[in-house]
């Protein structure tokens, strides 16, 4: 333990670490790091709770909780804290020291070392990288294809320190409720200095954060009904109107919620009315992340859809930006959607079923190809063969 701890708390060296993003992640020092924290996290997963252990290990746990856990959590913290002076941590360390973050808070003596410096973790560490970033949006402009595939691939999700960011909050605020005003507030100032500021200087990246940061407490905050009008109308204020005026960066980000914050607004049938229109109007964006995410909320939609007149008119131009869409990306999610298209309007399809079984043989036979002519057998084109 001495030892792990020591490898923690040791410099990285700076002579010698590759300048290339992906070398560097990969650079011995940083892996041995990486590794470090891997196991130290194991071991709290493991060793944390006494409620979880037979007699032969309890020993170790009880040593483990009193000597070490505590110790290990400055150590990441010290880590941590680099990203705030926007120092260089790797991904993954970032992804797994916000673990073990997220596993103590239930643990209340743990919490009890965390809590003098949450504030300063939460606001100025965790939701900055909630906030869409220079290496998003230089994906989003040279590779759009690639910044799709990042966001909806469950493998990234596990390296990712925006996901793990988001997972912090969200179990922060269900063990220890306490926290949530304050985080609200903090989310409404953001909204705020928004609609304030001139168009040149308005915090679009901050926002975007503040957005996904309702997704992420949404079913927190559907149980609180005092919560709910507000946060229909701050929705409503903010969502909508970034959508209209197509902001690039946003669209994404503010899209991709839809399934979560759906079941607040579809109770309000002018506000429901609105999203749907929104998000038919991303469809045709010319950006092509906001057509994506566009589609995988029009599935939400769909489902919560209690009058499908609102829907039913539009049907054939879904179905054809629909199908253009699927000429272009790969994705088996796009799938779902169609098969949950289907199954809302039953009969309903029987005009377009030919246009629809020929455009699906046609996307079957590309992705076969693409996934039969690439090297990687996980390739995304044979899963979304599959759907």
């Amino acid at each position: 333990m001495v030892l792990f701890l020591n490898v923690l708390e040791s410099p990285v060296l700076v002579d010698g670490q590759p300048v290339d993003p992906d070398l560097r992640k990969t650079w011995g020092w940083w892996k041995v790091k990486k590794w470090t924290v891997h196991i130290l996290n194991r071991l709290f997963t493991r060793f944390g709770d006494l409620k979880l252990h037979n007699l032969e290990n309890r020993a170790f746990a009880q040593m483990f909780q009193k000597t070490y856990a505590g110790k290990i959590l400055e150590c990441h913290l010290s880590l941590l804290g680099v990203v705030r002076v926007g120092g260089y941590l790797p991904d993954r360390v970032t992804n797994l020291i916000l673990q073990y973050l997220s596993n103590i808070i239930s643990k209340l003596s743990m919490y009890n070392l965390l809590q003098p410096r949450l504030e300063v973790i939460l606001f100025e560490i965790v939701f900055p990288l909630m906030c869409f970033n220079d290496n998003d949006q230089k994906l989003w402009d040279e590779d759009p294809h690639e910044y799709v595939r990042k966001g909806y691939d469950i493998i990234e999700d596990l390296y990712s320190p925006r996901t793990a960011s988001m997972d912090f909050v969200s179990e922060l605020v269900r063990k220890r409720g306490e926290n949530l005003p304050k985080f609200i507030q903090f989310i409404v100032e953001i909204f705020k200095r928004y609609d304030e500021a001139p168009a040149e200087h308005k915090p679009y990246r901050q926002k975007d954060g503040a957005l996904l940061a309702i997704g992420a407490l949404c079913d927190k905050l559907h149980k609180l009904n005092h919560t709910n009008q507000n946060l229909s109308v701050c929705w409503c204020n903010t969502y909508f109107l970034s959508l209209a005026v197509q902001l690039a960066i946003l669209g994404p980000r503010t899209l991709g919620l839809q399934d979560n914050i759906l079941i607040l607004i579809s109770q309000t049938r002018i506000i429901f009315r609105k999203a749907l229109q929104s998000v038919v109007s991303g469809m045709r964006d010319p950006e092509l992340p906001v057509r994506v995410d566009s589609v995988f909320a029009l599935r939400s939609f769909v489902e919560a859809c209690k009058d499908l007149n609102e829907i039913r008119p539009i049907l054939p131009q879904l179905l054809d930006e629909f199908f253009k869409l699927m000429n272009e990306v790969e994705n088996e999610d796009l799938v779902f959607t169609l098969e949950t298209i289907v199954d809302k309007f039953g009969e309903e399809m029987a005009p377009y079923a030919l246009g629809l079984c020929q455009n699906l043989a046609s996307a079957f036979w590309r992705c076969m190809n693409t996934a039969e002519t690439e090297e990687d057998a996980d390739d995304s084109g044979a899963l979304a063969a599959v759907g």
